[in-house]
């Protein structure tokens, strides 16, 4: 209550119209203010011909008063909304893989539920990713191969296998060996991808070096350049399962235990998770969910 009275002062820059417009007495302002920067500490207000003024640190105060009074009014109105009423904008990072298959459906189930918010869906790989995360950037994202950072909340989402995609005119069997990493050349994304690093460290175990002559930070560059050969990519099904529907493309899934990938769905500790952030992950849990049973992504749910 105090630190309204003070901010209507310092709005008015009176005691008297500030009194006025809060129905109450000007003695009662004066003396909540006067409280207030014994409290503090210091000086708020000051006195002139025309009424009063902030001091340096009544302007510093004004800020941080009204940027806390904004807060707990988005809160307020948060809590008293229905999900289906709540408002303001959403940030969600997928990286190109994923994207290429839930992100469209994704935005239309988060506008059919909430019709008055927004989302704001960004496409990078995880490095990018994570580092919007970790600078407040963005809301929530889903990360291959997320390392523990004390700046996240990290939760499993999603195992998903990878596929060996080469161009559609190939004749290989239906399955492919972990071996075949041996048999360039590949076309991979930058080793600072989540992906490339779950890549390179099966092939260490195995005991396999994969040729790489070509780095392409660009989903779409990597799929243009396996579909004209001899470059292969490593993929999960998701990524590609247009243009294997179309012929453009073949993927064969690594034999046996063969080639997976875990996505966690990460969020930044640092500030408080919106009611908003929790239904789109909700919504995203639902659309990987749907998209597995439709056979656009092969994989396992761990929500």
């Amino acid at each position: 209550m105090t630190l309204r009275l003070f901010l209507a002062v310092a709005k008015h820059g009176s005691f008297t119209r500030a009194a006025i417009q809060l129905g109450v007495t000007q003695s009662t302002i004066s003396k909540r203010v006067q409280q207030l920067e014994q409290q503090l500490g210091n000086r708020l207000l000051y006195r002139h011909g025309r009424g009063v003024g902030l001091t340096d640190a009544g302007e510093r105060l004004v800020k941080v008063a009204r940027a806390v009074f904004a807060q707990l009014d988005e809160v307020r109105d948060e809590l008293a909304e229905g999900a289906h009423d709540l408002r303001g904008w959403v940030t969600l990072g997928l990286p190109p893989s994923l994207g290429a298959s839930i992100s469209v459906p994704l935005a239309r189930r988060f506008r059919s539920a909430f019709p008055n918010a927004g989302l704001r869906v960004i496409e990078s790989f995880s490095g990018s990713l994570l580092e919007l995360l970790e600078a407040g950037k963005m809301d929530i994202a889903v990360l291959y191969d997320a390392r523990l950072s004390a700046t996240l909340l990290v939760n499993p989402l999603f195992r998903e296998n990878l596929y060996l995609v080469e161009n559609g005119r190939s004749k290989a069997g239906d399955e492919a060996e972990i071996a075949e990493l041996a048999d360039g050349p590949f076309v991979l994304s930058h080793s600072s991808n989540g992906l490339r690093r779950i890549l390179e460290d099966a092939a260490t175990v195995a005991g396999i070096e994969i040729r790489v002559p070509l780095e392409l930070d660009s989903l779409t560059a990597l799929k243009q350049v396996a579909e004209t050969g001899p470059e292969r990519c490593v993929l999960p099904f998701g990524a590609v399962y247009r243009e294997v529907r179309d012929g453009k493309l073949r993927a064969r899934r690594f034999a046996g235990d063969g080639l997976s990938a875990l996505l966690v769905s990460a969020t930044p500790l640092h500030r408080p998770i919106r009611r908003l952030t929790l239904e789109l992950q909700t919504l995203l849990i639902e659309q990987v969910r749907d998209s597995i049973a439709e056979g656009v992504l092969t994989g396992k749910l761990l929500r």
